[in-house]
Parts: C-alpha cells; sequence; structure tokens
C-alpha cells in the first residue's frame, strides 16, 4: 500500500508542470507591430545614406523583402547602396521592411526563427528574404539573381509572404499540439484524482490511529462500531455484577434466618 501511494504521488508531482510546460510551449505568430522595424528610406537614413529617387514610395502591392543587418555592418551598407541604386527602376516593383538583429534581440529571435523555418538557419547579416528565396549575405554576384527574383515575383498572381506562410505553419502546429495535449492534460487529472483518492483511504484507515496521538484527530471520533461493542460489553459485565451481589445477599440472609431458628 505504502509503495502504491508513493508511486501515484510521484506520478501527480511529475505530470502536474507537464501541462504548465505544454501550455508554454505553443508557438507564437509573428506581428510585426511587436518587432522595430524600419522602410528603405529610414533604413538608409538610420546608416546615414539618402534615398537616391524621390518618385519612390512603398504601397501594399509591392514586393516585400525582408532584410535582417547589423547597424554598421559594412555588408549590409554593400545591399543597401545596390538597392539605392535601382529604385528608379524597380522601385516601384518592391518595398523594404528591415530589422536590426545585432543589438536587438527580439528582432535577432526573429531572425531564427524565420531562417530556420526557411530552412536555411542565419549564420549572419544580411540575412534576406524576397519571397520564397532566401540570400544569406551579400554579394555583387546576387544582383542579377535579386532582381529577377523581385520581378517575378512582383507578376505572379500568388505571391509568398515569409511571414504569412510562417504564421499558417503557427496555426496548423498549434492545433495539432493543441489536440494532443488534451490528451495528456485528461491524463495527468485522472491520475491527480485516483492519487487523492487512495491518499484519504490510507488516511482514513491505517493512520487515524496516528492521527489521535498526535492531536490531530478528536478522540470523539473513535470508530462507531467499535463503541457500541465496548458500550455493551460494560453493560454486561455490569449485570454480571449486580446478580451475584443479589445471590451473595439471599446467601446472607438465609444464613441468618438459619442461625434465629
Amino acid at each position: 500500500m505504502k509503495k502504491l501511494l508513493g508511486v501515484l504521488l510521484a506520478l501527480v508531482l511529475v505530470l502536474s508542470p507537464v501541462t504548465n510546460v505544454l501550455a508554454a510551449s505553443e508557438l507564437k505568430e509573428v506581428n510585426l507591430d511587436d518587432y522595430k522595424h524600419l522602410d528603405l528610406s529610414e533604413t538608409l537614413k538610420s546608416e546615414e545614406m539618402e534615398l537616391s529617387s524621390k518618385n519612390y514610395k512603398e504601397a501594399d502591392d509591392q514586393v516585400t523583402i525582408y532584410l535582417f543587418r547589423g547597424q554598421g555592418c559594412g555588408y549590409c551598407r554593400s545591399f543597401l547602396t545596390f538597392l539605392n541604386s535601382i529604385v528608379d527602376e524597380y522601385g516601384k516593383y518592391f518595398k523594404v521592411v528591415s530589422f536590426e538583429s545585432w543589438y536587438d534581440e527580439n528582432n535577432a529571435n526573429l531572425l531564427t526563427n524565420l531562417s530556420t523555418f526557411m530552412n536555411n538557419p542565419a549564420q549572419g547579416v544580411p540575412y534576406i528574404i524576397i519571397g520564397d528565396q532566401v540570400f544569406p549575405g551579400y554579394a555583387s554576384d546576387y544582383d542579377d539573381s535579386i532582381k529577377s527574383v523581385i520581378k517575378k515575383l512582383y507578376e505572379s498572381d500568388e505571391r509568398y509572404d515569409v511571414i504569412e506562410a510562417y504564421n499558417d505553419y503557427v496555426k496548423e502546429e498549434n492545433k495539432k499540439s493543441s489536440q494532443e495535449n488534451a490528451g495528456i492534460i485528461l491524463w495527468n487529472a485522472v491520475i491527480t484524482f485516483v492519487a487523492a483518492g487512495v491518499v484519504m483511504l490510507h488516511v482514513s484507515s491505517s493512520n487515524r490511529k496516528m492521527l489521535r496521538t498526535m492531536g490531530y484527530l478528536p478522540n470523539g471520533l473513535e470508530d462507531e462500531t467499535n463503541e457500541e461493542e465496548k458500550t455493551s460489553n460494560e453493560e454486561t459485565l455490569e449485570n454480571e455484577v449486580k446478580k451475584k451481589a443479589n445471590n451473595i445477599r439471599k446467601v446472607n440472609n438465609n444464613k441468618k434466618n438459619i442461625s434465629k431458628k
């Protein structure tokens, strides 16, 4: 009994925190408002550069270039210089959302999550995502490929956006996880309920005497059956004593009567 009780209590202690861990492990969707980000003009200004065209404007129908960079990063600056040089010809096709990830931990975590999702873990910056294409780092050899990807994606009827795709993935994973976790949580509840029942039974039977001795259980809570048996035995003994006393009195009285005669 004690071994069973110990096993059940151990299960409760081990399984109960699992519920909290499962809840905490839920993936979080990306909301751009939760991250510090800049557009192309703001990014250029942060690097003390000026936008080359006053006609450049960003709009919702443009292709989004996600740029993870480091403040003062030479290769990042080279990429920005390239973008700035094609604004007149390609500026109508793209807009920039840049994240400084050297000094911003939140942005750095976003870089880790998105690059892992793209199956191309980031090793440094710049890290450039255009549609479903990743450019880890920058070199002038990428220029033609980048321009081609921008225009092709702009002309496509179905544009791939990494953040939208990541959020869809998170929703699906959380849905699967919640279904799996429901069974685990239910099992934990059953184990806890059974353990509580066993503990109550154990305390109510084998530990009553110990609890009375320690003063946690009043003496008045004796087992009713034992109390009735005890009372019955006392009454029987008292009756036997009275009978014997009456018999003795009768014998003495008889003796007195005989002596008088």
